[in-house]
């Protein structure tokens, strides 16, 4: 920082003064020159496959996201790291339309700092095994999924919980009566949102990495339910982050364009469906035309 400042300075001290600008003719109008550079439009079929690829359904075989707020907390990170993760979740949250918890709030959102995450994880699934959701088969992925997270040996571990909930948004438990509006066959009477997330981070595997990076990969698999075994190839995404590294390609600084993108479409994607397939198809869609859109003037 203080060398950039230095910099900045001394190209301030040494630039020359401009020329006085030539006021306009009265009765005429001066008009810039706008250069607009398009983007080029990625295709349809390779934006179809990566939202494919990265999309891990629930036990109700759709895709869950967020309801309205979320609360982040971090625990095992210095404070002003912790701070720096919990504004940058809260900030893509923002953006794509939830509601962040004051400070104080519960958390639902909750990232685990450890050198030994192994240990952790197994451990929290024997002694809390309702925070996992273990026994409900109806509210979970499969056995498989939750052995595949307690054995994980990836830098970065996920678990999202999802609650019962009728497509109108009333939270039930199993065995309750509840009101559901009328079904067909592309419409169901539930939906599925994320009533926790739980992120474990293995300090000894993240290595050396800039901070924003992993804030944003953290930010990435707790607003949406990824695939940890997603291998994406041909697209910039900071999902890559890992394998980028292992392969000695230097990897995105922050969240990508596609990522923004799979985020947004998520969180416009229809949530009443009978299965994910159908909301895939509108986040795609949605991709499709945020990706293609104008970049901005002056910019690829």
């Amino acid at each position: 920082m203080s060398i950039w400042l230095a910099a900045a300075m001394s190209a301030a001290m040494f630039a020359q003064p401009a020329p006085p600008a030539t006021p306009p003719a009265e009765d005429g109008t001066t008009v810039d020159s706008l250069v607009v550079t398009a983007r080029p439009a990625p295709e349809k079929e390779v934006i179809a496959a990566f939202v494919a690829t990265i999309a891990d359904e629930t036990g109700n075989d759709r895709l869950g996201r967020w309801d309205r707020k979320i609360c982040p907390g971090v625990v095992g990170l210095r404070a002003d790291y912790a701070r720096l993760l919990v504004d940058r979740i809260a900030e893509t949250a923002v953006e794509i339309g939830l509601e962040v918890g004051e400070p104080g709030c519960k958390a639902n959102m909750i990232v685990l700092a450890t050198a030994e995450s192994d240990k952790l994880a197994n451990s929290m699934v024997k002694d809390y095994p309702e925070a996992f959701a273990k026994f409900d088969s109806g509210i979970r992925p499969s056995r498989r999924a939750l052995k595949a997270f307690t054995t994980s040996k990836a830098a970065v571990r996920w678990w999202h919980v999802i609650a019962r909930t009728t497509a109108d948004g009333q939270r039930y438990q199993k065995g309750d009566q509840v009101r559901v509006r009328d079904v067909g066959r592309l419409r169901g009477g539930t939906r599925d949102d994320f009533d926790r997330v739980i992120i474990i981070m293995d300090a000894s595997r993240i290595g050396t990495l800039r901070f924003a990076s992993l804030a944003d990969y953290i930010a990435m698999v707790g607003l949406a339910q990824v695939d940890p075994e997603a291998e994406i190839t041909g697209v910039s995404s900071v999902l890559n982050l890992f394998a980028d590294r292992a392969a000695g390609v230097e990897p995105p600084e922050r969240m990508t364009d596609w990522d923004r993108a799979y985020l947004k479409g998520l969180y416009a994607a229809r949530r009443d469906v009978r299965r994910g397939d159908a909301q895939e198809k509108d986040i795609a869609r949605s991709m499709v035309d945020d990706l293609a859109t104008p970049a901005e003037p002056g910019k690829d």
